[in-house]
């Protein structure tokens, strides 16, 4: 037998007061003489005796009865077992209470949320009100992080609102045992209670035993009611160009997550604040759908726009924003040796006023200008100085695309032959072919004089699935470029390539191809496999030219980042040339203006990565802008904005993840089964759809509770001390 409160076996000191009462009490009799008192004699003897048993019986049920009564107060409990009854007297109590989104699920007591709330106050009130308590939401606050007494958590459970934070079951025990470690609780003293739907998405039980076998584990599931749920699960772009002025397809997935169907549900689209239009959907019981949506944007430019459909009761995954940036101008940089530009490149976006063109020679090129280029084409340079092959390097792993066009064929000979009208050190210089072999690990293959027909071209790529119709096979009365020499295109074994153009009608066949796209990092190296000039081919007088090179200067190898999930790590990369020096302040704010954070700004060369470290947890359109340190806005006193770059603020967009819109949850019986396979002896699962589920909990914690008879014991020896003072015993 143990007990829940030991100290008060101390009081049983106060069984010694009836004692002493009884040893204490003198009854002094007054002596009368009588002619005979033989007969008084013994009935005053007999009397004496029948005093003495009853006073003693008395002493007794009232030692008793005090006794009962200590006990009571210190609530004696039988164990289940010995190892159950190891955590001691002193156990240390951590409440894991889920208010994720997936909580507004309907229950028969509104929502699931004040469901769990009230399993956690039956959880705390049937300890102790002494012990020590952690209550752990998916809030993670620095308060959450120590012990309190279970009457101010009482008061705080009402204030508990949903999170959008979703934690998987590693972050939480994670979280439960630093507390354990930093107050020096051992594992046989740690008692985990976790009141949660258990959702399959969120909710990662691991697959191998515990690690640590004397903690104990208490699951306690809430279940809702069925309802129906309408999801928008993410957006993308049908082509990620973008362009003002020009169409833009946005496709939106949609889920039916329930077992009805849902017909004519609206979809609304808003950009910049207005309503764009509604779009109707049916979706069948469980059935996914892409729904497109075109809408133009008719200036450059920030645009902060958002999806939205109406459903109920689950609301949070009923809108996604998105956020687009149209540049005024694509900055293109065309690079070649002294003397030897195409004028064909020129044509293509000198007169174009979506493209802002610079021709420059690599011998009077600033590197530091590489950075601020989305598209560089690089031009019959059979070396390029080192620094200049570092940075293309540096450009096209942060973003940039480049187009290597492969020199005039030449024979062996002097330096300033090979790059006419430059003057390069062979220490300090890079061959094309060595500059490629770096990016790829391998290079092109030995220059061919055969002449060979294109005849096929890619066209479901979005290169060039917005300027010409689908399909891959020639059209009739369409012809493709003739090239009389070429050099084969590398074919690197690690790094996957996508084929643009080949000289085969049928790809199927193989053979070589005249134009590929090789990803890498974040950009795009586009090959050809001939020089531009006429001898070579006629590639660059044919319209497949302007095609490629228009779509390769707008096309982002797979397009602007729309969207960022809310609490995520993962940062937003953007151009360097869209932000202001480093000694420039930059915050994160929302739209109303009640958010407010400094990110973390990392220059990488050629872009910049902006971190927010998970501090945005409300779902919404936000802005990057710019402050002036220490320079006061003359109207409202404030620090003064700064554009950035000439672009104003740069638009970024966050949304709550859709794992809380699974509906599936761990099942009772595969949380029974999972706990007795990986749970071990001292993981336990309560049902409190039970009435007797604080019992369940005392039961579990304590045993087999035993102050209730102690204190019908006590009752029970206080009853007969009044009726043997009542009757007293006859001789």
């Amino acid at each position: 037998m143990r007990f829940v409160h030991p100290a008060y076996l101390y009081f049983l000191f106060v069984l010694a007061v009836p004692v002493l009462v009884h040893l204490f009490k003198m009854r002094r009799y007054k002596r009368e003489y009588f002619s005979n008192v033989r007969l008084l004699q013994q009935i005053q003897q007999e009397q004496k005796k029948s005093s003495k048993l009853r006073e003693y019986r008395v002493l007794a049920f009232r030692m008793l009865t005090l006794a009962c009564l200590v006990m009571a107060f210190a609530q004696p409990y039988l164990p289940q077992d010995e190892e159950d009854a190891a955590m001691g007297a002193s156990p240390k109590l951590s409440i894991y209470l889920d208010n994720s989104l997936s909580m507004q699920a309907p229950s028969a007591s509104r929502v699931l949320l004040d469901q769990a709330k009230e399993q956690v106050k039956k959880i705390l009130q049937a300890f102790p009100p002494d012990i020590p308590v952690q209550l752990l939401t998916n809030d993670f606050e620095g308060s959450e992080q120590q012990f309190s007494q279970a009457s101010s958590l009482l008061e705080r459970l009402p204030e508990i609102d949903f999170s959008p934070v979703s934690r998987s079951f590693h972050q939480i025990s994670a979280r439960q045992r630093e507390l354990f470690e930093s107050t020096g609780t051992p594992p046989d003293s740690r008692l985990c209670y976790y009141v949660s739907d258990f959702q399959k998405s969120v909710w990662d039980l691991p697959q191998s035993p515990w690690q640590d076998s004397l903690e104990s584990r208490v699951f306690v599931p809430v279940r809702g009611v069925d309802y129906a749920n309408l999801s928008l699960d993410s957006l993308a772009l049908e082509n990620p160009v973008l362009q003002a002025g020009r169409d833009i397809g946005l496709q939106v997935f949609l889920r039916n997550r329930s077992d009805r169907e849902q017909t004519s549900v609206p979809v609304r689209l808003f950009v910049d604040g207005k309503q764009t239009g509604v779009y109707p959907v049916d979706l069948e019981a469980g059935e996914s759908r892409m729904l497109r949506i075109p809408f133009r944007l008719d200036e450059a430019g920030a645009h902060q726009a958002w999806v939205e459909v109406a459903d109920y009761p689950m609301e949070f995954d009923n809108r996604l924003y998105f956020s687009l940036m149209l540049q005024e101008k694509i900055p293109v940089l065309h690079l070649y040796a002294s003397g030897n530009a195409s004028l064909a490149v020129a044509k293509v976006f000198r007169n174009d006023s979506l493209f802002s063109y610079r021709a420059v020679p690599v011998s009077r090129l600033d590197y530091h200008t590489i950075k601020d280029a989305r598209f560089i084409v690089l031009e019959n340079l059979a070396f390029l100085p080192s620094a200049l092959v570092a940075g293309l390097e540096g450009f096209v792993a942060a973003g940039g695309s480049l187009l290597l066009v492969p020199p005039a064929a030449w024979e062996e000979g002097k330096m300033e032959d090979r790059n006419p009208g430059s003057a390069l050190d062979e220490k300090t210089s890079v061959s094309w072919q060595d500059m490629v072999r770096n990016l790829l690990s391998a290079g092109y293959g030995p220059f061919r004089p055969d002449s060979l027909q294109v005849g096929w071209m890619n066209r479901e790529h979005p290169l060039f699935a917005l300027a010409l119709e689908k399909g891959g096979k020639v059209q009739p009365n369409e012809s493709y470029p003739r090239i009389h020499a070429f050099y084969p295109l590398p074919s690197p074994s690690r790094i996957p390539y996508v084929p643009l153009m080949g000289f085969y009608a049928d790809p199927s066949r193989g053979g070589q191809d005249f134009m590929r796209a090789y990803p890498l990092g974040k950009g795009m190296l586009y090959l050809i496999a001939s020089p531009l000039e006429k001898e070579y081919g006629d590639f660059a007088a044919h319209y497949t030219f302007v095609v490629s090179l228009l779509d390769m200067a707008l096309y982002q190898g797979g397009g602007a980042r729309l969207y960022a999930w809310t609490g995520s790590r993962e940062p937003f990369y953007l151009s360097s040339s869209l932000l202001e020096s480093k000694d420039v302040l930059y915050h994160i704010r929302s739209e109303e203006g009640d958010f407010d954070i400094m990110p973390e700004i990392r220059f990488l060369g050629a872009e910049a990565a902006v971190l927010t470290h998970g501090e945005v947890t409300e779902a919404g359109n936000y802005s990057l802008v710019a402050v002036l340190q220490g320079v006061a806005d003359q109207g409202t006193g404030k620090e003064a904005e700064t554009s950035l770059a000439g672009k104003g603020m740069i638009p970024l967009s966050f949304n709550i993840n859709r794992l809380e819109s699974e509906k599936e949850c761990w099942t009772d019986e595969e949380l029974t089964a999972w706990i007795s396979r990986f749970g071990g002896k001292h993981s336990y699962l309560l049902d409190p759809g039970k009435t007797d589920f604080s019992k369940q909990i005392s039961r579990m914690n304590r045993g087999l509770e035993l102050w209730k008879v102690f204190l019908i014991f006590a009752l029970a020896f206080a009853l007969l001390e009044i009726t043997a003072l009542r009757r007293p015993i006859k001789a």
